[in-house]
Order: C-alpha cells, then structure tokens, then sequence
C-alpha cells in the first residue's frame, strides 16, 4: 500500500514522492529524471526504506567472499600510487598480466603493448572507441550504429550522447523476434536512411537473451559487415559466464573473418560482470586499429583519450593484487574463473527450477543454447492487460508501454522485487522483463521469485 505526497524539490518545484506506508518518500519525479534505467533502480533501491530487492541490474555478488579474502583484505598501497606515474590506460606491465589471461579466452595474438587499453569501465572503453574511430576519420557525428535488439540501454548514451551517433535497432527473427541471424541484420540495414550504418555492434554472451551466438552465425555476419564497409565491435564482457559447465562461446578474434580485416575488429572485456566487480569500473578495450591506438595512447597534439576516463591508481591496485606481475604472476584468476563456474551453474539452476515450478515463463527455457550471461528474460506479457492491476501506481519508467510500467511498479509494491522492463531494452513487444539472477544470493534470489508469482497470482 502506497500514499502520495508531494515535497518542495531543490529550487526546481516540487517533486511527486511515492511513500511506502511506514516508509520515507522516495522522490519519483527526481527518478524518472534519470536517463539510465539501471541506475534508476539502484537509486530508487537505494532511496526505499522498506526493503526491495534489486535484481533488475546487472550485479555478481557470487565470488565477494573469495575477492575479499584474496584480493581486497590484502591490497597494500606504495608511495607511487599516490603520484602521477602510470599511463591513464595501465602501465604496462600490469598490462602484459591482464593479456595474458586475454589471450587464453580471446585469442593468443592480442599484443599488451599496442592492443589493450585500460579504461574506468565497459562503457568508457566503448565511448573511447567511438570518439578513436571519430579522430580517424573512420566515423562522424550523424553516421549511424547498427545494434541487434534487445540491446543493453547503455549502448545509447556511449554512442549518441557525446559522439553523436545514431543507433539503428535491428529486429531479430523467429516466432518471438528474439533471434539473431544475417537476415534480420541485413534487413535493418536496408531499411536504414542514409547514411547506411558504419558500424556493427554484437553483444556475445548476449545481454539480455543470455544465449552465445554459434562460429558460423558470427562468421557470416562478420563477412557481410566488412563487405559493407562496416567496422565491428563485439561487447565480450560475460565471456566466462557459462551456466550450463559447457562452453558454448567463440570470441570474434577467433574468427576467419577477423583474420582478413583485424584492424575493423575492435573488442570490449571488463571486469564488472565475470569478475563481480561492477563498482570498481574497470574495462579494456582491444582492438589492432591504428586509429584506436594513436588516440588512446595519445600523441604530440593529441592527448590520451584514456585521460578522460582512467585506470587510477587504486583499480590498479587490486588488478595487480588479483592478477600479479609478470615477474610474479598469480594463478588466482584461473581459480576465481573455476570457482565461478560452480557458483554460476548453481544459481542458475536453482533459479530456473524456482521459475519453472511457479509457472513463470522465460526466454529459451526449453533451450540448451541460452545458458550464459547473467539473466533470466521473463515473459510476463500474460499480464499486462489484468484489470487487477491497482490503479495509480508511481512508475519509475515513462519512456515504455505504460501497461508494462504499471505491471513492473505493481510487483516493485506488491512482491517487493526490483526487474528491468524489457522495453528499456526495446525488446520486440511489451511484457518481458529482465531478472538477474547473479545480483544477489541464490536463496534471496529463489525468495524473489517466489514473491514474484505469488503477486502474480493475485491478478
């Protein structure tokens, strides 16, 4: 149950504010303010004071006990970390450690010292990337993106925002529009207005479909993208979240295609999602471009575009700690990677069991293939028309199907949990949500769901 009331705001008038009965207002209008749907949820999780649970962002809290006892319990600072010593993208011998732990999932011909730059995140390596590929003529403000979709909302901000590109959603194909393939892509680009797309983005393992996309499907998208005159860059950052204890994933510089065009191939990877270090904001951008590496290594008129957005010094702290040096290299990520593996596999399971025995449909259930990333894709669109549904909700999300918003601020109120709309993600059509089932433990986790389907049956 929830009142509303209204508070004078920050000299900006007043602010509409959701109180949970027993609770602080939580300032809704000040949410919705908030561009990024995923930071929005984390600000209204932080701001409620009944408890929710957040498993709308993409969090790892699977490995904390094993970080902590191995690598935050013990980073020691020097004296040089104090001054201006190291390049703003890594020094480079602990980039030497961190390709070498590249090599072994991407590919053995990465170069540490011309391929891999450091940068404060996924998303600052990607609008690195763009403004690189801007200063080398390759791209210019107006040229247009090509993006599979769904899509990760925060592949809008890193190329439109400041770079000034604009993104084309592909739809996809099959029955439920959720499956990538050339045909779907090549419709996309033809139905695009000119200028036709410069660039192709492939997010493998896939946020939000949590599938990894088979060699030949990439190698013929990949071909067609260079015969296009298209530059590629593949979002790799769940490459070791395999669920299934198989692994099913092929990395874009292992291709046949990327033999033929490397410098066109340009490569993301962090550790935020595989590692559970979303906080620490730490992302690598790989890519044989010499476009890429004039501006993020930075030169006589140029400076560093790495500058902007740093590996300071304390991320290269506990990268050290974690990954060693190359006189000392440490086999901790291998056992962390291991480790995961099991706990991964365990949450997931346990998480579709507990979705399966509550009726709650998901994308690919009946699938082997979608068995890495991090998420559940829920189909929830069952519900979207209940006249159940109580009316004069707060929504936290003004840009989708307000039939979506409403269902999603109903189980925030009712069952307590946190998920992501799926039209942040511009998913086919409303209904689908996205859970993930790594932000928090596996009980808390199988409890949500549960609270999930008992507000569901109340419909």
């Amino acid at each position: 149950m929830t009142q509303t009331i209204t508070r004078t705001g920050d000299g900006q008038g007043a602010d509409t504010a959701v109180r949970p009965v027993g609770g602080r207002a939580v300032a809704t209008e000040r949410l919705r303010r908030i561009a990024d749907p995923e930071e929005r949820v984390v600000a209204y999780a932080a701001a409620a004071e009944e408890k929710v649970v957040n498993l709308g962002i993409a969090n790892n809290v699977l490995l904390f006990q094993l970080l902590h006892d191995n690598v935050f319990s013990k980073v020691s600072l020097t004296e040089e970390d104090a001054k201006y010593v190291s390049p703003p993208y890594g020094e480079q011998k602990l980039l030497n450690t961190v390709t070498a732990f590249l090599r072994q999932r991407f590919s053995a011909g990465i170069d540490p010292a011309y391929d891999v730059y450091a940068t404060a995140g996924g998303s600052g390596a990607l609008e690195s990337l763009t403004f690189a590929l801007i200063h080398g003529g390759v791209l210019a403000p107006g040229d247009r993106v090509l993006l599979p979709a769904p899509f990760w909302p925060g592949f809008l901000w890193c190329f439109e925002q400041r770079p000034g590109l604009k993104c084309v959603p592909a739809r996809l194909d099959g029955p439920d529009q959720l499956t990538l393939s050339l045909e779907a892509l090549k419709r996309a680009y033809e139905n695009s207005p000119e200028p036709k797309p410069k660039l192709l983005v492939l997010t493998n393992p896939h946020n939000p479909l949590g599938v990894n996309y088979d060699k030949k499907l990439l190698e013929d998208i990949c071909r067609w993208a260079l015969d296009k005159q298209m530059h590629i860059v593949s979002d790799e950052i769940y490459a070791h979240s395999q669920s299934t204890g198989t692994d099913g994933f092929t990395s874009v510089l292992s291709l046949d295609a990327y033999a033929t065009a490397p410098d066109r191939f340009h490569l993301v990877y962090g550790l935020t999602k595989d590692f559970g270090l979303s906080g620490f904001r730490i992302g690598f951008l790989i890519s044989k471009s010499n476009d890429v590496r004039k501006a993020m290594q930075g030169d006589e008129t140029w400076k560093s575009l790495a500058w902007f957005g740093p590996l300071d010094s304390l991320k290269s702290a506990y990268v050290r700690r974690l990954f060693g040096t190359p006189e000392h290299p440490s086999n901790f990520p291998a056992t962390l990677m291991k480790n995961y593996a099991t706990n991964l596999k365990d949450a997931h399971d346990r998480a579709a069991a507990t979705l399966r025995s509550n009726k709650i449909r998901y994308v690919g259930q009946d699938e082997q293939s979608r068995n890495a990333a991090q998420f559940f894709l829920l189909d929830l669109s069952a519900h979207l028309d209940s006249k159940k549904l109580p009316q004069g909700l707060e929504l936290l999300y003004h840009e989708i199907d307000p039939r979506e918003a409403a269902l999603e601020a109903y189980l925030r109120t009712d069952a307590k949990v946190l998920l992501l709309p799926g039209g942040e993600m511009r998913c086919p059509r409303p209904g689908y949500f996205r859970l993930c089932y790594t932000a928090d433990t596996p009980d808390n986790v199988n409890t949500a769901i549960t609270d999930i389907a008992a507000s569901l049956a109340k419909l």
